[in-house]
């Protein structure tokens, strides 16, 4: 199974994915956090891309790290499982969750490297959260060609850092996405978890 996403569109989600991870910004609203770092996000584009060229290892690495702290991958590998998270066992579980943010990290690293200066536009909420510790924020990413993308992004509140949860991206749901896959890899391998998590990968087609 694999999930059919525009090349564009995928360095947007990195893109947007970093906007939330720079300690610079200002622990306020979701709406500030996303706002407030796409300065930085900039700056640090222009340092990492050239990493890659000299030890691609070690741009992985840098990314993997910046996007650690402010991803939730606990609860996103946990729902991408669904109902199969309970009948795995504790290792099953974590071995899966490093397995998945692995593949999701390499995925959005690599979509770093086509990034190119397209435009973002972050929309500020119509109106006031329903929680005070979820928020969904409306971007859209504006192509060379002119074609508009709308990109919605799912936070939830860990403290005083807003942690990404899910991204829906041109109406296709990523968790929802990854979670059919899930399935479908459970159906592959006869039910037989550590078969399902040995060949799992963040199956992205450009």
């Amino acid at each position: 199974m694999r999930i059919q996403i525009n090349k564009m569109v995928l360095s947007a989600i990195a893109m947007l994915i970093l906007i939330a991870t720079s300690s610079e910004a200002a622990p306020g609203s979701a709406y500030e956090s996303v706002q407030g770092s796409t300065d930085i996000l900039l700056a640090r584009l222009t340092e990492v891309q050239p990493i890659y060229e000299s030890d691609p290892e070690q741009f992985f690495s840098e990314v993997g790290d910046a996007l650690d702290p402010y991803i939730d991958f606990d609860g996103f590998s946990k729902r991408v499982m669904a109902k199969h998270y309970r009948k795995a066992t504790a290792e099953q579980q974590q071995s899966f969750k490093r397995k998945f943010s692995d593949g999701l990290v390499r995925t959005y690293a690599t979509a770093l490297l086509e990034f190119d200066n397209q435009k973002v536009v972050v929309q500020e909420p119509a109106r006031p959260q329903k929680r005070p510790d979820r928020a969904t924020i409306q971007l859209e990413v504006h192509a060379k060609s002119g074609a508009i993308y709308p990109v919605h992004y799912q936070l939830g509140l860990d403290g005083d850092r807003w942690l990404l949860r899910n991204v829906i991206i041109n109406g296709i749901n990523m968790g929802l996405q990854f979670r059919s896959q899930f399935n479908a890899y459970m159906q592959k391998y006869k039910g037989d978890i550590n078969q399902v998590i040995d060949n799992w990968a963040v199956d992205v087609e450009s």
